[in-house]
């Protein structure tokens, strides 16, 4: 069990893993990231080799010789030893960030959280799985064609030579042939089957947010999946390549994380030498976080603000996570989150680009007001103004605000003062907007 954004403490799990090994076929490793399936690395200059590598790495070795998990969480095994990877911030903020995955599955009205009221993390990829057989289901089922035999007084098809020899010799009136048809693909359908069956039985109430789709996957299997190989048999299929059944492969690959990974319990050996599982990229999830807490404050005002998320700031390539706008578009205020732990008496390499970051946007887009939004604080939030050594100089003046969501270790506390926070630089704005 380990942490993201951790030093990894046992020596048989030191070893370098790239987001490349990962990403490109030699793993089957899925990045579920945010939604469900697409995720773009972020490319950087190295400053001592000048070469460009993805900064999302997995494992990374450190100049130090130590090993540091990336900003991820999820579950898999790489080359036999599995790695469970769990949110640096604890469990009750983990447990919110998935509940940004799909809100369907994880509202307060139909919550498939566990008798303890937790929702553990293979969940998020179960619900991944219904909600993408949900979307795949709208465009009927993939087939294949296949040849179908035929023994008749009418020929179907093309004569089946080697069955003409064999049964209809002498001739009586029947004959052998052999007619192509489309047919479901009984192996995508046993392999998704599978898969189902196996969330279901780990928890019964994923059964209950579509309670057609066994009955769906049942009518299009025709049997049982025979083995393991049947899975790449699936993924393989000409019948998923179509784009319009790309849902279907998004479904396989979920679904064969789900099998491997019970397999790994009942029987390991049949699946030892099998990389697979799925990862989440932490700061992408506490952006969705983020971003429902901020149109949480923004309802309060009645439309006068209105929130838009990673536009580019007119004229220029600058992306900020989020803006705030007036009715008339001006913007107001950017925000960027941050998946970090803010100290305030000590500002790091990193916290000081950020501030540099925040204030660089906030001068592009013409607002007074830039706000930091960390995962942790050792602070209080409070509507005053961060100070540092990197302080505005007075022909460039701007509020910048460091706000936090989760502080000793309270979060439903953090989360009320983030909000209150907000709203009183709001508040502030709206009043200096009126003058």
């Amino acid at each position: 069990m380990f942490e993201d954004n951790s030093r990894c403490k046992y020596t048989e799990y030191q070893k370098e893993i790239t987001f490349d090994e990962l990403a490109k076929g030699k793993t089957d490793v899925i990045f579920l990231n945010g939604r469900h399936d697409k995720f773009k690395p972020k490319i950087v200059k190295n400053k001592k080799t000048h070469q460009e590598e993805d900064a999302h790495y997995i494992l990374k070795k450190c100049e130090d010789g130590n090993y540091i998990f990336g900003n991820y969480i999820g579950r898999f095994t790489f080359e036999g030893q599995e790695y469970v990877i769990n949110s640096r911030f604890g469990k009750e903020l983990e447990a919110k960030l998935l509940k940004t995955i799909d809100s369907s599955f994880f509202s307060s009205g139909g919550s498939v959280a566990g008798a303890s009221g937790d929702i553990p993390m293979d969940y998020v990829l179960y619900a991944s799985f219904i909600s993408r057989l949900k979307l795949a289901k709208l465009s009927g089922f993939p087939s294949v064609y296949k040849k179908i035999p035929f023994r008749d007084y009418a020929l179907h098809g093309s004569l089946d030579v080697k069955n003409f020899i064999k049964k209809d010799q002498p001739f009586t009136g029947k004959i052998s042939s052999r007619k192509s048809s489309r047919v479901p693909d009984e192996v995508v359908a046993r392999v998704l089957l599978k898969a189902y069956d196996i969330l279901v039985r780990k928890n019964p109430k994923f059964a209950l947010y579509d309670k057609e789709i066994r009955n769906f996957l049942l009518a299009n299997a025709n049997g049982e999946m025979k083995s393991v190989k049947d899975i790449n048999v699936a993924l393989n299929s000409k019948s998923v390549m179509n784009e319009l059944y790309k849902d279907y492969k998004i479904a396989l690959q979920i679904a064969r994380v789900i099998i491997l990974q019970d397999l790994r319990y009942a029987n390991e050996n049949a699946v030892k030498n099998l990389n697979f599982g799925y990862l989440l990229y932490a700061p992408n999830l506490f952006e969705l976080y983020v971003k429902g807490l901020i149109e949480e404050v923004l309802g309060k005002f009645g439309g006068k603000f209105r929130l838009e998320t990673q536009d580019k700031i007119p004229g220029s390539n600058l992306k900020p996570d989020f803006l705030i706008k007036d009715e008339n578009g001006k913007i107001l205020a950017v925000l960027d989150a941050k998946y970090r732990h803010f100290y305030n008496a000590y500002l790091g390499e990193t916290d000081c680009k950020n501030l540099l970051q925040i204030k660089r946007y906030a001068k592009k887009a013409g607002s007074n007001t830039g706000i930091l939004i960390y995962a942790k604080s050792n602070v209080i939030n409070n509507v005053k103004c961060i100070k540092n050594k990197y302080k505005a100089s007075s022909e460039y003046k701007k509020d910048i605000f460091i706000l936090n969501v989760f502080r000793y270790g309270n979060l439903k506390n953090g989360v009320e003062n983030f909000k209150e926070c907000l709203k009183e630089i709001l508040l502030k704005i709206k009043k200096e907007e009126i003058k």
